[in-house]
């Protein structure tokens, strides 16, 4: 579904400010993920007879995966962030 052990008590904003970055910019961008997952699994959805023989069992591993993604990010369970920020100058 995602990366294990990526969470914190801290929010992102305060690490990346312990981290020494500044001018930081947090985005969510998990609806974003949401539709690029949900457009994945169609397009696979609709070439399956094509690509089932060519990924074997991954097909559906990954198809199993892409649903799984969604429905954590619509139960809040996975939220997908866009973080920036400027190292300090020397």
């Amino acid at each position: 579904m995602g990366p294990r052990a990526v969470t914190s008590k801290r929010p992102i904003g305060e690490l990346m400010e312990a981290a020494g970055f500044e001018a930081i910019e947090v985005g969510d961008v998990t609806q974003d993920f949401i539709d690029t997952v949900e457009a994945w699994f169609k397009a696979f959805a609709a070439r399956s007879i094509e690509l089932r023989p060519l990924l074997g069992n991954e097909f559906d591993y990954r198809q199993r995966a892409r649903q799984e993604m969604v429905t954590a990010a619509d139960r809040g369970w996975l939220r997908r962030l866009l973080v920036n920020g400027t190292a300090p100058s020397s």
